[in-house]
């Protein structure tokens, strides 16, 4: 399990850090509380840990355009509202691919508008990572663009 936790991490890492991440709020508020629920930092900590994550990414609003796209995908689809507000904050910003654990991994939404993807399941034997914009890019240790 240590083992899983700290593949996790690692992965995490690469795509917070060195890939074009995009988040929206309501991820911002599933880490916050995550971390006031399965830890015991104190609330200095944990915003310190998600100011570090939004200097890191960018940090997608939500808006009313956004609350009808996801309450339309709760109509159709039958997701949880805080998964669906998730995804219509990806499809109102042009984003493709959303990395989730929690989702159902290569569901595809309004006909392929967006795709979820399992960032944990084993990667493509090329080391390829999925980003949120949904691009392909290889990870650090293969990317020689990188300076």
């Amino acid at each position: 399990m240590m083992g899983q936790d700290a593949e996790k991490s690692r992965i995490t890492e690469n795509i917070v850090v060195y890939q074009d991440c995009r988040i929206s709020v309501q991820t911002l508020n599933e880490a916050t509380n995550t971390l006031r629920r399965k830890t015991k930092m104190s609330l200095d900590a944990i915003g310190e840990v998600i100011q570090d994550l939004r200097n890191l990414v960018t940090v997608h609003e939500l808006s009313e355009a956004v609350y009808n796209r996801g309450w339309a995908i709760v109509q159709r689809y039958g997701l949880s509202t805080y998964d669906a507000m998730i995804l219509g904050c990806a499809i109102e910003n042009g984003i493709d691919t959303v990395l989730s654990e929690d989702m159902q991994d290569g569901q595809e939404f309004f006909s392929g508008l967006v795709k979820v993807i399992n960032p944990f399941k084993i990667p493509d034997p090329d080391g390829t990572y999925w980003m949120m914009a949904g691009d392909v890019e290889k990870s650090p240790e293969q990317n020689t663009d990188r300076e």
